[in-house]
This record gives C-alpha cells, structure tokens and sequence, in this order.
C-alpha cells in the first residue's frame, strides 16, 4: 500500500511541472501549485523548503528517468550500436514528451544552472562502470576511441541537450529524430580507419 505522504509529494511535484510548464518557473505561485495539487500551501513547505527547490526535485527525477531510460536499453542482447541508438531515441521521446518543461529549464533555469550540472556530474559518475563496460565493446570494434568514457559521455550528452536546447527554443523538427541523425554523424566521424594491410 501505498504512503498517502508519498502520493501527496507525488501530486505536489506533479503539479509543479505543470504550473511551471504553463505559467514560467519566475511567475508560478507557490499557491497555484498548492491548488493544482488539491493540498494546502503550508504541505507544500513539509515537503520543499521553496519553489526553486521543487524545481531542482523535478530535474534531479527528469536525470533518474533519463538514467532508467539508457540503462534499460543499453543492458539488452542487441549489437550495441542500435542499443546506443534505441537509447538515444527513448531519451529524446522523453525529452519531447516534456516540451513545455524543457522549455521552462531552457529559457528559466539558468540561476540553477550550477547545481542542475552538479546533479547531471553525479548521475555521471555513479553509472561510470556500466557505461565503461558498455563503451569497451564499442571500442572492440573502432568505435569511440579518440576519448575516454567519462569525456564520450559528456559529449553524448551534449549532443543530446543542444538538440533539446534547439528544439525547445524554436519548436520546429523532430527531436527523436534530429538526435539519432546527429548521433549516427558523431558515430561515423569516430571510427578509427580500417586497418590496411
């Protein structure tokens, strides 16, 4: 059975995606979170010191469901290039699924900048190993060879938040489908050259 004190946090955070989505992360009210979630203002404060730590909550989510995301389709028996590109897919699916928000973190966001890197470094290095395992395949076969894992995952993850930066900020194109294009251009450009000989 479910904490009625989880379900209330749950709605809380719920409610402040969407109130921030549809008003600007600057002039959402504590109070129209509260009335979005069905709960009084003062629950709010049980559970969040303040509006700008409800955000911060809701990215450090946004970064664990993106992890959940890669894991699940990095950890299959599939070649591990369509499982780079099955993940990156997914990742950005659920990045669109979010467009309202993303743009609220794009254009808002920017005073938190800090400590949403220091979320995203942390989730980083706790995943290190599976992504070491993960890109030592890759590399068996030439790829991803010019960096080590830690720098190739930084500029996947680049790649895949300038995308989402774009996107969000002018609202046109696919993004599922611009960052597997991007990311079949990151993979191809390297490859280590064919041995001749």
């Amino acid at each position: 059975m479910t904490d009625p004190t989880d379900q209330r946090r749950d709605r809380i955070l719920a409610a402040a995606r969407e109130v921030f989505a549809r008003e600007g992360f600057r002039t959402a009210e504590v109070k129209t979170i509260a009335e979005t979630a069905g709960v009084g203002k003062a629950t709010i404060y049980k559970f969040f010191q303040s509006k700008e730590q409800l955000l911060l909550v809701i990215v450090e989510e946004n970064l664990n469901q993106i992890r959940d995301i890669a894991l699940r389709h990095l950890i299959s028996d599939a070649p591990p290039l369509a499982r780079m590109e099955r993940a990156c897919r997914a990742i950005a699916a659920f990045i669109a699924s979010n467009r309202a928000f993303t743009r609220v973190l794009v254009q808002e966001a920017g005073d938190f900048a800090g400590d949403i890197q220091r979320q995203h470094l942390t989730l980083i290095e706790q995943n290190l190993p599976l992504a070491e395992a993960f890109f030592s395949e890759l590399r068996k076969d030439g790829y991803f060879t010019a960096l080590n894992t830690r720098e190739t995952i930084q500029m996947m993850m680049n790649l895949i938040i300038g995308t989402a930066y774009t996107w969000a900020l002018t609202g046109s194109g696919d993004l599922e489908e611009q960052a597997s294009d991007y990311l079949r251009v990151l993979i191809n450009g390297l490859r280590a050259p064919a041995n001749k000989g």
